[in-house]
Formats: structure tokens, C-alpha cells, sequence
């Protein structure tokens, strides 16, 4: 569980190399991920700021706890799977480090759609 929590968010763990019997710890991991910063949206809106903004709270404190992984996983595909014409450039643009225009059209597509679904 501690190796789930360390691989998975930027929250300051103990060094336990990552191992595939732990896999089973990644959902509670999410769960865990998504409590804190559900309860950081409900504190917000018993302080009374407006939905809007308390939905980007959320959004934020979701990728400030896991070191946005999964927005980064989101545009390297998005970027490799329109962005090349071959299998190996695909895989090229994938290991690449840089944001390329598909992902950032997908990244703010799922964004806005995460945005109005809080």
C-alpha cells in the first residue's frame, strides 16, 4: 500500500520499490487521492466560494496529490496517436518530454469535461 502511495502521488512516503502484487492498492489509492481533495472542495464551499471555482480547486488539488501522471499520460497518447504516421515515430513522440498541439486540444478537452462534471 505504502508503494502504491508512493508511486502513484507526490505525497511524502517511505522508499518501497514499486511491485506488481501491489497493483491490487491502486484503486484505493485513487479513492484516496479523490477523498482529500473532495474534502478540501467541501471545505470551500461551506467558506462560501462560488461552484465554479471550487470545481478548479478540486481539479488542482487532484493533480498538485498525484504530480499530474495521468494528464501527463493523457497528452504523450494523444500526441503519439495523432501525431505520427508509423508505429516508431509514434513511440518517438510518446517518450517525448514536450507537450505537442494534439495533447494540449485533448488535455483541454478532458479538462473542460472534468470542470463540468463538478
Amino acid at each position: 500500500m505504502v508503494a502504491a502511495f508512493g508511486l502513484l502521488t507526490r505525497l511524502p512516503m517511505p522508499f518501497t520499490p514499486p511491485r506488481p502484487q501491489g497493483v491490487w492498492a491502486w484503486p484505493l489509492v485513487g479513492l484516496g487521492v479523490s477523498a482529500l481533495a473532495v474534502g478540501l472542495g467541501a471545505l470551500a464551499l461551506a467558506a462560501g466560494l462560488a461552484p465554479p471555482l471550487v470545481a478548479v480547486l478540486v481539479m488542482v488539488a487532484q493533480a498538485a496529490l498525484t504530480g499530474a501522471l495521468h494528464e501527463d499520460g493523457l497528452t504523450d497518447c494523444a500526441d503519439g496517436f495523432w501525431g505520427g504516421h508509423d508505429r516508431a515515430r509514434r513511440l518517438e513522440i510518446m517518450k517525448d518530454s514536450r507537450i505537442g498541439s494534439y495533447g494540449a486540444v485533448a488535455l483541454m478537452l478532458v479538462m473542460l469535461a472534468r470542470w463540468s462534471a463538478l
